[in-house]
């Protein structure tokens, strides 16, 4: 801070000099005669030079960052040295201060030109000093080659704002475009090549060990494309944001490395907000494993709509204790304080629910507790039964017995003809919630299937990015296997949206784009970590695993679903197939021989709730 003050104070000092030699130069230069140079004349020109310089701080011009950006500070620079020559001239006329009668007009013009001059060449100076001298100085190993893909608009944009400027650590050694027009020409003195077909030649050839896409209405699919055309190792791909973002941003803090969720082909999803805040807004709202990686989403948004309260419940209270602490963070200083808490309990004990459903009388409930990998339930399926099923029944009891509104479960594209227990037991837990449905007299009960989320706990991305810094090997089941993919926000985001569609019964079904080959899920985080398949590391295929699929599905019949109002969620009416006394029958029975996983398994299967080959 003193550094920078003593920097104001010198340059305020060297503008008054300069000021006041030009005043001297000006007249010299239209008069020649040293009568004019009298004692008057020193000291109104003193007087002015001083007002030029407290109106160029009062224009706050000694603050401004001419080191860094010119470009950006150019129209006020103008807009400053017009002003400050129209003081001179208001000053100057003045009889009390400046001797009008001895002085030509054309003295006051020649300084006016020569002071705006001054001010233009001097900030432009400086901005070329610090950005191509003083700012260079001991870094010239800090940049890495960077290659911009895109010769348009953005690209130009790209290079403006952070191309070669040391601070950003880019250094732009081409641009790559398909356009014949563009091939070949300079944009700021940097080469367009093409196409882009021949990206990896091209790479080589600059020695880029960064690529910078710069196509933001190329879209998902475009950074797709590029991505796979990239087969040179250790190339670190950047994107920018999309066209709205970059406007209201500073670029060189929105360009980032391409991720996972890029290569998808996933088109943003719009909620309807409107709908959301009146089904939200000032509602006690209580989330089931709201600690977990989607019921900590589902707090996180629903906190974006001011509920009354926020009940965040959970067995874990680690992830819990985190989740707090995240949103103590965030609301810290924020102008809305909300009311959250974040209790501890299991759905699997009644008593605890019902102290908490008595004590809060929520008005929404979004269940998200639940065992959900299928491995660990194959071993241990009365946990499946005790937590999922159980504990699902358990909350449904509850949320009749308080009058809750509306009740929504989370489930799973594993309740499709379930193959593996735990699939199975989500399949059961909808059946609860729709007996339920059809017993209450208040409560809506409905629920949610999707697939696999990005980043969840139990996906397969964390577990191949361990791997990979492990240094392999990318464990796969099958060549042939593949899953459906949805990032966590997304995915919670139409979770909360269908709770608010929700009339009671309804099967909501999330469309989660076009399923994904598990390998080649492995194949692009490989690369994406800057590693070579076969040389750096390998994927090995293990076989599936007890009861996995090849493949998954999220509808039973397709022609039963139809669109609700945003075309990401569609609905399929459920038909509950046991009464509620026939589902306490089943659960009392499955808790009763729960200890025999052979029993379990073949009480399942005889409800036809699981089909094993």
């Amino acid at each position: 801070m003193k550094k920078r003050v003593i920097y104001n104070l010198g340059l305020a000092f060297i503008d008054f000099l300069m000021f006041f030699l030009i005043c001297i130069l000006g007249m010299f230069i239209i008069t020649k005669d040293a009568d004019y140079l009298d004692s008057y004349f020193i000291i109104s020109s003193i007087i002015i030079s001083f007002v030029k310089v407290a109106i160029s701080y009062v224009l706050d011009v000694y603050n401004m960052l001419w080191m860094y950006s010119i470009r950006k500070n150019l129209s006020k620079l103008i807009g400053i040295a017009i002003a400050v020559d129209l003081v001179f001239l208001i000053l100057s006329i003045v009889p009390a201060i400046g001797n009008y009668t001895k002085m030509r007009t054309t003295i006051f013009i020649v300084v006016m030109l020569m002071e705006f001059a001054y001010i233009i060449t001097s900030r432009f100076g400086l901005s070329v000093y610090f950005n191509y001298f003083y700012h260079q100085k001991g870094k010239a190993d800090t940049q890495i080659p960077t290659v911009i893909v895109g010769a348009g608009s953005a690209g130009a944009m790209v290079l403006n704002e952070i191309g070669n400027k040391k601070e950003y650590g880019y250094k732009i050694v081409g641009f790559l475009d398909d356009s014949h027009d563009k091939i070949g020409q300079l944009i700021n003195n940097v080469k367009v090549y093409g196409p882009i077909s021949d990206i990896n030649n091209i790479v080589r050839k600059l020695g880029a060990k960064k690529v910078i896409i710069a196509m933001p209405s190329g879209g998902i699919a475009k950074i797709k494309e590029i991505t796979n055309l990239i087969e040179y190792k250790d190339i670190s791909v950047e994107i920018l944001p999309d066209k709205a973002k970059l406007l209201q941003k500073d670029l060189s803090t929105t360009i980032r490395k391409v991720e996972i969720a890029d290569l998808l082909g996933r088109t943003p999803i719009e909620l309807d907000k409107s709908k959301l805040n009146s089904f939200l807004n000032d509602k006690v709202v209580l989330v089931t494993g709201g600690g977990g990686s989607i019921g900590s989403e589902i707090c996180r948004q629903v906190l974006e709509y001011k509920p009354r309260k926020l009940i965040i419940f959970d067995i874990y209270e680690n992830t819990t204790y985190e989740l707090k602490t995240e949103l103590d963070l965030k609301y810290r200083n924020s102008d809305y304080t909300p009311d959250y808490l974040a209790l501890i309990g299991s759905v699997r004990d009644e008593t605890r629910l019902e102290e908490v459903f008595s004590k809060y009388k929520p008005n929404i409930v979004f269940h998200a507790a639940a065992h959900k990998h299928v491995p660990l339930m194959e071993d241990s399926p009365f946990e499946a039964i005790k937590n999922n099923i159980k504990g699902t029944y358990n909350v449904a009891k509850m949320a009749d017995k308080y009058g809750v509104d509306k009740m929504v479960l989370i489930s799973t594209d594993k309740a499709v003809r379930p193959t593996n227990v735990m699939g199975a037991s989500k399949r059961f837990c909808e059946m609860v919630v729709e007996a339920w449905n059809a017993k209450s007299e208040h409560t809506r009960y409905s629920m949610v299937r999707f697939g696999n989320v990005l980043g969840s706990n139990g996906s397969v991305i964390p577990l191949f990015r361990k791997q990979i810094e492990a240094g392999g090997p990318v464990t796969v089941t099958s060549a042939e296997i593949n899953r459906f993919f949805m990032t966590i926000p997304e995915a919670c985001g139409l979770v909360i949206e269908s709770g608010a569609y929700a009339e009671g019964g309804e099967k909501f079904i999330l469309d989660m784009g076009e399923p994904v080959k598990i390998i080649d899920l492995a194949k692009n985080m490989i690369k994406l970590s800057g590693l070579e398949l076969g040389k750096d590391i390998e994927i090995e295929i293990t076989g599936l695993r007890p009861g996995e699929k090849l493949y998954e599905e999220l509808l039973l019949k397709t022609a039963n679903a139809t669109k609700t109002q945003n075309d990401k969620i569609y609905v399929e009416k459920g038909i509950h197939p046991f009464e509620l006394d026939k589902i306490n029958e089943i659960i009392n029975h499955l808790v009763e021989i729960g200890h025999d996983n052979k029993a379990v398994l073949e009480y399942l299967q005889e409800l036809e709730v699981i089909k094993r080959g």
